[in-house]
């Protein structure tokens, strides 16, 4: 039996998801969930697409000093140019 959440975001969360994802990708390690807030306008459905982005792994979340303490920041993680290739062992037999 699907609960109420699973039925409100069914259809349209992927839309929610990828604007997020836009919006974070943009401001790469520069954007809170209240900038995120601000912009999408919905804290619930941020907070929702920040989870799914977190467990996909296309975003991170950085601890970092703002404007009124410690506060925590998103950055892109999936067109991360840095990002390094993980070598098998088997590869170098």
């Amino acid at each position: 039996m699907a609960t109420i959440q699973q039925f409100k975001f069914k259809n349209g969360s992927a839309g929610l998801i990828e604007t997020v994802y836009a919006a974070v990708r943009s401001r790469s390690g520069k954007v809170t969930s209240r900038d995120l807030d601000e912009m999408i306008g919905n804290k619930h459905d941020v907070r929702f697409a920040i989870t799914r982005l977190t467990v996909q792994g296309r975003i991170k979340r950085i601890r970092g000093f703002g404007k009124v303490g410690i506060e925590y920041f998103y950055k892109d993680t999936a067109s991360d140019p840095r990002k390094k290739t993980v070598r098998h062992a088997a590869a170098w037999c």
